[in-house]
């Protein structure tokens, strides 16, 4: 139409009947249509003026584009969850111009990750992974090169050794010729046989000596290197934002730092003790083959393509099934992992048997997988090996006629087998190889994969540092959701005053413990930004800013060491009086003392052996250390008794003096010290002000205080 332009147009996969399917939608300067291919007229159109809201609502496996008029609510279209994404951010882009009126911009492929390979157009193992079909060995070995490289003298070493043995590995052949040749058909003298006998057992020595000199020096390379990846690898998992952490499996990170790591040490270790000797070796024997009887040497290498060919055929096909494998075993540690890990949860609601049965299922997957990659291989390789046999009866027959015509010598012959028989040995062990190298380079880039994700930015050269912070939060339109298409903070704007404490309020699920992450810099904000004392949290070293917050989660976490060390995590050079004196207003001291260590009680894995109350009084103790100049408190009371949890608001009505605090509690008298209450729902803030003050406004805090009243009243009657 005159004076409209297209502002966008983008596929959907689900058609008209809800199957899958190609429809298009297009918004311009005045319109929003969706179009069927082949089809004239539009099967939705509606003004961008009639527009009043717009919602990407989830369904089971799809999500539908809703756009709400003023008479109707119109389905506009729908689309798999494969294009969920997508389709949220369109939604918020055409919510957001129908409010201001303006035209609608869209940024798509902002922070989208690919689900399909853009070289080969697969689909990926892990949504923004790496693609094991286009899998580039070249560069994986030039990143091991840079853990080689301090290590030059080692590994200069290793080569020379090599080459001297693989020249030593080459002279018996010829020792034997010399011996058949020279001494057995002439009936030589004894001295020139016991000579060259002489000869045999040093050049084996040597080669021995040279063997036993490789592989010590290969084997302390390789274990260094691999200690160098693997510490590289756990700092990389520290350093890890808690998005990736969050949508990778804790079973699928320790299979990377565990069995991926063993499989690159055999790799090291064999790459300097057989691979390359192999190669090596192929090379010389070639080049002896050819020296003694070149027509011989015809018949010897015309196998060699079709080995070749096989072997090629064989890696790339066996890289596909063993990463298919590996992501089989991923699966299988990782959903073992969560059963161990929550055994007592297991065995509290009997579902052993259930336990038991996903297991089987992961671990048959892994079995038929296995299966049939290992079954590939047992196959090829016997046909491998008798197409390299070939030529053995070949050079049987005609170099045997040669002998028996005397064109050829007996001990030429065979000095010409016993290469031969070196030729075949290095060659068969190549062709094993393939499936070990295979493993390898996968492993290997499954843990590129981790040191190259997104990290977090502890030292940022361009961010400010931060020193004795007074602690004033601003929130200005903070928009955030765990999933980039289901937000979870909605346009929050609050201000908090240094010092004072807030109270977090609002039913489970509504972002309470969100807004916590957010001050934390665990996660960033999607939209707008939170500054402390006026300046973007994300423009201060994140180092400085956790170092100045204090935290009490909601799930409390212990490590397994002392209830000393677990206290001093926070200050690690703490005195152990410093230690008593936090334990003592955190309540602490007192159930600490009745256990026969005092201190020096081990806690257990995940702080098993305390209860949930001390497991949560010990946390506030280690808060209390740190000594913060901004404080958080996630129901930091709610697994205390009434008693106790009197005593612990004493204590922190002390330590909240001069701080910003920020506290979570369901239970709304915990929060009778706040300075104001920030009641939040469905992601905005609802209400924001004093006890009394919302109280007056009877809306939503009043509801929430009625409410706990009235289930106060009933537990004070049944009890």
């Amino acid at each position: 139409m005159p004076g409209e332009d297209v502002v966008l147009v983008t596929r959907t996969d689900v058609s008209r009947d809800g199957a899958f399917g190609e429809r298009f939608l297009f918004v311009t300067s005045r319109r929003v249509m969706v179009y069927t291919p082949g089809e004239d007229d539009p099967d939705v159109e509606i003004g961008l003026d009639q527009v009043k809201s717009v919602e990407a609502k989830h369904l089971v496996g799809q999500v539908v584009l809703e756009v709400e008029t003023e008479d109707r609510r119109v389905e506009v279209l729908r689309a798999s969850n494969s294009l969920s994404t997508r389709f949220s951010k369109i939604a918020k882009s055409l919510a957001d111009a129908s409010s201001s009126g303006e035209r609608p911009v869209f940024f798509l492929d902002e922070d989208e990750e690919a689900r399909l390979c853009p070289q080969c157009g697969k689909l990926l193992p892990e949504k923004g992974g790496f693609c094991p079909a286009c899998l580039k060995k070249r560069k994986v070995l030039r990143r091991f090169w840079k853990y080689v490289r301090p290590h030059w003298t080692r590994f200069t070493l290793v080569v020379v050794v090599i080459l001297l043995g693989m020249a030593v590995s080459l002279l018996p052949p010829l020792l034997v010729r010399e011996l058949v040749d020279g001494v057995l058909l002439v009936k030589g003298s004894r001295d020139r046989l016991l000579l060259l006998i002489g000869a045999l057992i040093g050049v084996h020595v040597t080669s021995s000596v040279l063997g036993i000199v490789r592989g010590r020096v290969a084997a302390w390379l390789s274990s260094r290197i691999i200690h160098e990846i693997r510490f590289d690898l756990y700092t990389a998992i520290q350093g890890l934002n808690l998005r990736r952490i969050d949508k990778t499996q804790t079973g699928a990170l320790m299979s990377r730092l565990t069995r991926d790591t063993h499989r690159l040490n055999w790799v090291f270790a064999d790459l300097g003790m057989m691979i390359v000797p192999s190669v090596l070796q192929l090379v010389g024997i070639c080049f002896m083959l050819v020296l003694l009887n070149w027509r011989l040497a015809v018949l010897v290498l015309l196998p060699a393509p079709a080995i070749i060919f096989a072997t090629v055929w064989l890696y790339r096909y066996l890289h596909i099934l063993y990463h298919r494998v590996w992501q089989r075993e991923s699966k299988m540690m990782a959903q073992a992992q969560d059963s161990i890990s929550g055994i007592r949860v297991v065995k509290a609601f009997t579902q052993e048997p259930a336990e038991v049965r996903r297991f089987g299922e992961r671990s048959h997957e892994t079995y038929v997988m296995t299966a049939m990659a290992d079954s590939t291989w047992a196959t090829a390789f016997p046909l491998i090996s008798f197409i390299t046999m070939t030529s053995t009866f070949l050079v049987w027959y005609f170099g045997g006629l040669r002998v028996i015509n005397d064109t050829l010598t007996l001990g030429t012959l065979m000095a010409f087998f016993t290469y031969l028989g070196m030729f075949y040995s290095p060659l068969q062990m190549l062709t094993r190889m393939t499936d070990h190298m295979n493993r390898a380079f996968t492993a290997a880039q499954r843990l590129f994969e981790i040191t190259d994700a997104d990290q977090e930015i502890y030292e940022d050269p361009n961010a400010m540092s931060l020193v004795d912070p007074a602690g004033g939060f601003s929130f200005e339109n903070v928009h955030f959701g765990y999933l980039k298409d289901k937000p979870v903070i909605k346009g929050m704007d609050v201000e908090v005053r240094a010092g004072e404490m807030i109270g977090l309020v609002g039913r489970s699920g509504v972002g309470k413990t969100t807004m916590i992450n957010l001050v934390c810099r665990f996660y960033d904000v999607d939209e707008g930004a939170i500054k402390i004392d006026g300046v973007d949290i994300r423009k201060i070293k994140l180092r400085d800013l956790r170092r100045n917050i204090g935290i009490v989660p909601q799930e409390s976490f212990l490590f397994n060491g002392t209830i000393a060390e677990n206290i001093a995590y926070s200050r690690p050079d703490s005195t152990r009086d410093e230690i008593i004196q936090a334990a003592i207003a955190a309540n602490a001291h007192g159930f600490i003392m009745r256990f026969p260590d005092g201190y020096d009680t081990i806690v257990g894995e995940r702080g098993s052996r305390v209860s949930g109350g001390e497991k949560q009084r010990i946390a506030i103790a280690r808060a209390i250390l740190h000594d913060p100049k901004i404080l958080i408190l996630d129901e930091a009371t709610s697994l205390v008794d009434t008693q106790t949890e009197a005593l612990i608001q004493e204590a922190l009505a002390h330590l909240v003096k001069g701080r910003t605090t920020f506290a979570i509690a369901h239970r709304l008298s915990t929060l009778r010290n706040a300075d104001k209450l920030l009641v939040i729902d469905d992601g905005k803030k609802a209400e924001f002000g004093t006890h009394d003050e919302l109280l007056e406004r009877k809306g939503v805090y009043y509801k929430l205080v009625e409410m706990q009243t009235k289930l106060s009243s009933i537990k004070a009657v049944d009890g």
